[in-house]
């Protein structure tokens, strides 16, 4: 087996002694030879970058009276990267919001209109993601269940496809049309949340923002250093119990903040890292799925200072949501309760704390043509707000230029020939920090097949299957799968048609514990009589497991190399 299909083996701790029996349905396979294998195995250890060679940019364009403006073409646009001038490689128009076209006068082969109708022939999967990691209060848990809960009533349609999930990873709904399944899992949702908020400093009580700038002190000019300190000496009573003077317990009451700000912020920052890993994660796997997507988060908001792992790692989620076709929204809870108060004040730094932790929201939303919500105390209608717009926007593209993996940040500029109009987009990205080994990337997309809310639609699949008794509670179980490859991308080098593809199938029982499964990776090097019979049938394996008497989720994901496409099917199997 290939090295990476070793290490998925070992991920999911399945023997390989198993045996695994791979029909294609072809005669076609030419047999490597010494030299071939030695070549592809060589090349599999080679480090590739992640094709992440474009820009992509979103593009709203708004007149004086802010109504979308639709008519545009790329000669319109002109767009830079670092103050140099790029070609515009790929323009389109596309629309976002319900599912059905909206009443309109435009003719039938306007952009607007072809906007629309592509959007209307696409189901709509949105994905609700309730922050359980960086909220400062658990007490808003209930409010975003029962917002949850009257979307699903009362505003998701028959083509929608929900999926819930939680920043912990804790809560994970797959997507579903069916209400009522949608209903009972958000009635017992609350339980699976993590209920252990970020821990924060009691003395002094302090903002996660001014956690962040006392711990460091390249920023101790930016608060009030004296004010902080005498809430410290306050709120541990130094004056009362230590003598040596003011300087010796204000000395005392400095080295304690630094402390507890430092621990402030290390917890914020590792709580930050998981909920943007988690999000991603999602992303990943919902670039392999068709239709309009868009993923809503309901959180207080986290900080993602400049220069910070937060902000690359922010920065890399609206990257991969924008080359996946992604919107991200994102709802403010702070509307709900007022906080912060001294003495019945809302202070400065309060409001400072909640503008920074509210901008990387906004951002997200800004930059990926979703929507921000805030200051409600009604979550429903921010829900309601984001699925029922319909917003039309730009998206281009151009060639990154050639730079070094270095998480370097990089200035982009949009500018429009036509004037008068407002223009809205992003202002920069971060180039990727390191480079990839191909096969850790194989390894990360079938693992996060595995565990993705739903099946991948890239490549075709049916699963199906028939079972013997071997002893008294085992069964030989038989499972074909076919995959769809016509859509699939072959290269043609040396008159031969290459790809690799591999197969994996996992079985796990009601409770989603991993029980047993097989994997296999086929390097194809066909002659074109080959690949079209292939390419026409498709391909056909078969896949043996052991398993005892029960009930299993059977899922079975194909991953092919020349563009990293997808696809997965999950089926229910009770044995006998």
């Amino acid at each position: 087996m290939a090295k990476a299909a070793r290490g998925i083996l070992r991920r999911f701790g399945i023997p390989l002694s198993l045996t695994m029996l791979l029909l294609f349905y072809c005669a076609y396979l030419f047999p490597q030879s010494r030299n071939d294998k030695n070549e592809a195995a060589q090349k599999s250890q080679d480090i590739i970058r992640v094709p992440i060679n474009v820009v992509v940019v979103n593009a709203t364009v708004t007149d004086r009276d802010g109504n979308f403006v639709t008519d545009l073409t790329s000669k319109d646009f002109r767009v830079y990267d670092d103050g140099k001038l790029q070609d515009i490689q790929t323009f389109a128009l596309e629309s976002y919001g319900p599912a059905e076209p909206e009443e309109s006068k435009e003719p039938v082969t306007s952009p607007r209109r072809e906007a629309m109708e592509r959007n209307a022939s696409r189901p709509r999967m949105i994905s609700l993601v309730i922050d359980d990691l960086t909220m400062e209060s658990v007490v808003n848990f209930p409010r975003m269940i029962d917002a949850m809960k009257d979307y699903v009533r009362k505003e998701m349609r028959p083509q929608d496809q929900v999926a819930v999930l939680s920043g912990s990873g804790k809560v994970q709904v797959p997507f579903s049309d069916n209400k009522q399944h949608l209903l009972d899992e958000l009635e017992v949702i609350y339980r699976k949340l993590n209920l252990s908020p970020v821990s924060r400093s009691t003395c002094p009580k302090m903002t996660d923002l001014e956690a962040w700038r006392a711990a460091d002190a390249m920023h101790e000019y930016q608060i009030d250093r004296e004010k902080l300190i005498n809430r410290t000496v306050d709120c541990m009573g130094l004056r009362d119990s230590m003598g040596g003077g003011e300087n010796a317990y204000k000395r005392s009451a400095e080295t304690y903040l630094r402390t507890a700000a430092s621990l402030q912020r290390h917890v914020v920052e590792f709580q930050t890292h998981n909920l943007l890993y988690t999000l991603r994660q999602h992303i990943r796997t919902l670039k392999h799925f068709e239709g309009a997507k868009t993923v809503v988060l309901f959180s207080d908001g986290f900080l993602s200072e400049s220069e910070t792992p937060a902000a690359y790692q922010l920065q890399e989620l609206i990257d991969m949501s924008l080359r996946s076709g992604i919107v991200l929204n994102s709802v403010s809870i702070r509307g709900l309760v007022i906080e912060g108060y001294e003495g019945g004040i809302f202070t400065a730094t309060d409001d400072e704390n909640r503008q920074s932790k509210e901008g990387p929201l906004s951002q997200a939303a800004y930059e990926t043509g979703g929507m921000f919500s805030h200051s409600r105390n009604d979550l429903y209608l921010g829900i309601q707000e984001i699925v029922r717009r319909q917003v039309y926007y730009y998206i281009l593209s151009y060639g990154i230029p050639a730079r070094k993996a270095d998480g370097s940040y990089h200035k982009i500029k949009l500018e429009l020939t036509r004037p008068d109009l407002k223009l809205s987009y992003r202002k920069g990205y971060y180039v990727q920090k390191e480079e990839l080994k191909y096969e850790n990337t194989k390894k990360e997309d079938i693992i996060d097949a595995l565990n993705a809310p739903g099946n991948m639609s890239e490549i075709p699949m049916t699963l199906s299957y028939n079972y013997s008794q071997e002893a008294d509670a085992t069964y030989a179980v038989s499972f074909i799968t076919r995959a769809n490859i016509q859509g699939l991308q072959f290269l043609e080098e040396d008159s031969r048609r290459k790809n690799m593809i591999s197969l994996i199938l996992a079985a796990f029982d009601e409770s989603d514990k991993y029980i047993s499964g097989l994997d296999k990776s086929i390097e194809f090097r066909l002659l074109e009589e080959s690949y079209a019979g292939l390419r026409d049938q498709g391909l056909t394996s078969r896949v043996e497991l052991k398993l005892p008497i029960g009930r299993y989720k059977i899922k079975a994901v194909v991953r092919e190399s020349n563009q990293g496409k997808m696809g997965s099917v999950t089926k229910s199997v009770e044995i006998p």
